[in-house]
């Protein structure tokens, strides 16, 4: 807002929030996104083959657990997958799987969670593997989103969004462990 030869600038949001935060839960290990598979296989062939990830571990639940956790009545398969940035991606493939979700034109036109994005480091070398794997990637080539960020959507085996993105600067890479 101006007040003659003074401009006070509002806070947004973000701003207020990141200010004023009280308090926040206490993360023991980074994020772990958690995609709900039609095609098993497919897709950790995907993940482990052409992204790389390593598999951690691999288990079947019962149709009682399932059930009390609200996942599936039926039981279901969970593969953890680590990054290695240290993050993990887990597969889940209930034993009876759902339905397929359409893939949406845009990548925003899907409502909740539409994609994940890993931060990389040779976005041109992943790009070489994920067409190798005949993987769809929705834009020709990367895109440069901001002043030297380069971004990729790609569809997993499923259908799934997920977003490669490279920092020219990496000093400008959002990493935590520099604080």
């Amino acid at each position: 807002m101006a007040f003659g030869l003074f401009v006070r600038k509002e806070r947004t949001a973000m701003e207020t929030a990141s200010a004023e935060q009280p308090w926040s839960f206490k993360m023991l290990a980074p994020l772990e996104p958690g995609i709900v598979c039609i095609d098993m296989e497919r897709m950790l062939k995907f993940y482990t083959e052409v992204l790389g990830l390593k598999l951690e571990s691999d288990a079947q639940t019962s149709p009682e657990m399932s059930t009390r956790f609200r996942a599936t009545p039926d039981g279901y398969r969970i593969v953890r997958l680590q990054t290695p940035y240290g993050g993990r991606v887990k597969l889940v493939q209930p034993k009876v799987p759902p339905p397929r979700n359409p893939v949406p034109e845009w990548v925003f036109g899907r409502q909740g969670v539409a994609y994940f994005t890993f931060v990389v480091a040779d976005l041109k070398t992943i790009l070489v593997r994920l067409r190798a794997s005949g993987a769809k990637l929705l834009s020709a080539e990367p895109v440069e989103v901001r002043k030297g960020v380069l971004a990729q959507f790609v569809l997993d085996p499923d259908g799934n969004c997920v977003e490669f993105v490279e920092f020219a600067d990496a000093a400008r890479q959002p990493d935590p462990s520099r604080k």
